[in-house]
């Protein structure tokens, strides 16, 4: 249940972020990306929990908290990608909303190659394919 809340709020900022980039007011972008900020918190917070309770849970079944498959590896990637994101202010690219719409577009990759693609196309102890 929670994964699927993690990819609803991810997809939402995606989704926001491609109003953003389609919408030709400046103002309408910047209310875009406030909106998408409050969705990230959460979000992030919620990925961050579930990658550090994965990590508990797989010292305590196999012995080590990281093996560095590539779920975790995804999953990581991900975290960053997005962590970015949240420390926009400091970054001078992210203070231009329409940045920050287009690299929400390309995080929402991201969240995509972590949930579906490793299962599909990479091997590993998380492959259900």
């Amino acid at each position: 249940m929670k994964r699927i809340l993690v990819i609803l709020a991810f997809g939402m900022v995606a989704f926001n972020g491609i109003m953003g980039v389609a919408v030709p007011s400046a103002e309408a972008r910047e209310n875009l990306r406030d909106v998408s900020l409050v969705v990230l918190y959460p979000a992030v917070f919620l990925l961050t929990f579930g990658t550090f309770l994965g990590a508990v849970w797989a010292n305590i079944s196999w012995g080590s908290y990281w093996a560095w498959d590539p779920k975790e590896t995804w999953a990581l990637v991900t975290l960053l990608v997005y962590s970015f994101t949240l420390h926009g202010r400091a970054l001078k690219p992210f203070r231009n909303p329409r940045f920050f719409h287009w690299y929400t577009i390309g995080a929402f990759l991201c969240v995509l190659i972590t949930y579906f693609g490793v299962n599909l196309l990479l091997g590993g102890m998380h492959s259900y394919a």
